[in-house]
Formats: structure tokens, sequence, C-alpha cells
């Protein structure tokens, strides 16, 4: 908080520098071109942290640009008016008691106040690329958030299906039903698949595509022609196999991009 209020502070320090030092270098009026300046910035700041801290996070950045566009010239027409009944009432009082000599360059209301509310637009063009490049981040880190928390949902869905699902097949000439939370990979031989669950292996006569059509739904991924695994077996994974338990699987060079998106969040 105090290095926010300290940059603040340095910031209206060097504009009040400036324009003192910018209307006073033209007849050497230095201390003319401070008072005035300095008259006037108070309503230059209260202008600039209305637009700032009000006017932009509550009516721009939530889209109400109609308000915003209302508000924002009712502040300004208000700040206006109080910065030239200022200059005015200086230049009566000058007039009437002939008080000092108001230099030429400082006469000139127009240059004056446009040089002061050119800070307030640069203060708040500044601001608003900040705020809308800090929400944009933000919405990104959301999105990718949510993303994540959509995939760990599927993920944990699958799972949850998969724990009550199971399939029947034909080995040693009856039907088995196996588990399909049990199976860690299977092994296509021609027309035959080896369901390995463990140290436990099945053979039925069965297609590894007939299967995979069967078992993709519940994380299941084809990784070669001949092997697909269990997501949730995966144990380790590297650009040419993966690790099931204690075997090591190929991964086929036509399926390894497949592999990387499936088991990428394992």
């Amino acid at each position: 908080m105090w290095k926010r209020t300290l940059l603040h502070g340095l910031f209206w320090s060097v504009v009040l520098a400036f324009y003192t030092v910018y209307f006073g270098s033209r007849d050497d009026v230095y201390g003319q071109s401070l008072f005035f300046v300095g008259l006037l910035l108070p309503i230059t700041m209260a202008t600039t942290y209305v637009i700032l801290y009000w006017l932009i996070p509550g009516y721009l950045l939530t889209r109400r640009f109609f308000l915003f566009g209302l508000y924002g010239g009712y502040i300004l027409l208000t700040s206006l008016y109080l910065e030239f009944s200022l200059l005015v009432g200086l230049y009566i009082f000058v007039a009437d008691y002939k008080a000092l000599f108001i230099s030429a360059s400082l006469v000139d209301q127009t240059e004056i106040l446009v040089g002061m509310y050119a800070v307030v637009l640069g203060a708040s063009t500044v601001h608003f690329i900040r705020r809308w490049d800090e929400i944009r981040t933000v919405n990104v880190e959301l999105s990718e958030s949510m993303d994540e928390s959509e995939r760990t949902i599927e993920r944990l869905q699958r799972e949850q299906k998969a724990q009550n699902a199971s399939i029947s097949v034909r080995a040693d000439r009856k039907t088995i039903r196996i588990q399909v939370t049990d199976i860690d990979y299977i092994e296509s031989m021609r027309d035959y698949v080896h369901i390995v669950q463990g140290d436990q292996k099945t053979i039925t006569k069965m297609t590894l595509k007939e299967l995979q059509h069967v078992l993709h739904p519940h994380g299941f991924t084809r990784i070669h022609r001949s092997f697909m695994v269990n997501d949730a077996k995966v144990s380790a994974l590297s650009g040419d196999s993966v690790e099931v338990n204690a075997s090591t699987l190929p991964i086929g060079r036509s399926y390894r991009t497949g592999v990387m998106d499936a088991l990428k969040n394992m």
C-alpha cells in the first residue's frame, strides 16, 4: 500500500514540476506558474481518481457503456467548470486589486486546461489498459482451470462408470464375467485376445477392434495395433512405450499422438 502511495505521490510531483516549467519557462515566471498549476492540480487529481477507481471499473469494464459515457461527461463537465471558475476568479481578483502581473502564457485558459486534462486522459488510458490486461489474464487462467476441472470430472465419471462395468467373454468353453477395472491391458493374437489381469490371463476369440468399441468409453486406449491399455493402470509413459504394472508395452507410431493426448493427465 505504501509503495502505491509513494508511486502516486511521485507521479503527481512530476506532473506539477513539468507544467510549472512548461508554462513558466516562456516568460520566466516560474513562481506564478507553480501557483496556478498548484491550484488546479487538486481538481485534476480528484477527476483522475474518480475516473480510475469508480468510473472505469464500475461502468467501462462491466460494459455499461451508456452510463460510462453519461457519468464520464458529467464528471468532466463538473471538473472543467471548477477549474474554469477558479481561473476566472483569479483573473478577476488580479484585475480588481492589481495583486500581481500575470504572464501572458498563464492567461491562455484553453492551453492550461488542455494541458491538465491531458494528464487525466493519459493516466486513465494507462490504467484501463492495465486493468483490461489483468482481467484478460484472470479469464485465461479461469478458462484453463475450468478446462482442467472438466477433464478431471470426465475422468472421475469414467472411473466411476468403470467401477460398475464388466464384460462377458467365452473362454475354456464357458462364459466368464470380467470387471473392467481389473483389466491391466489387452494383447491381440490374430483372431484371439489375451485379457491380462495381474497374473491372470484370459484368452478369448475376439478381435481387439471389437473390444476397443466396448472398452474405450471406460478409459481404455489403443496404443498399438496389438495392444490396448487401461489408462488407470498406466504407471509410466515415454515417447515409445508405456508401463502397466510390471509390463512394458510399445506405442505404435501411428497411435503416438492419440496416446499422448489420452494419457497426458495421468
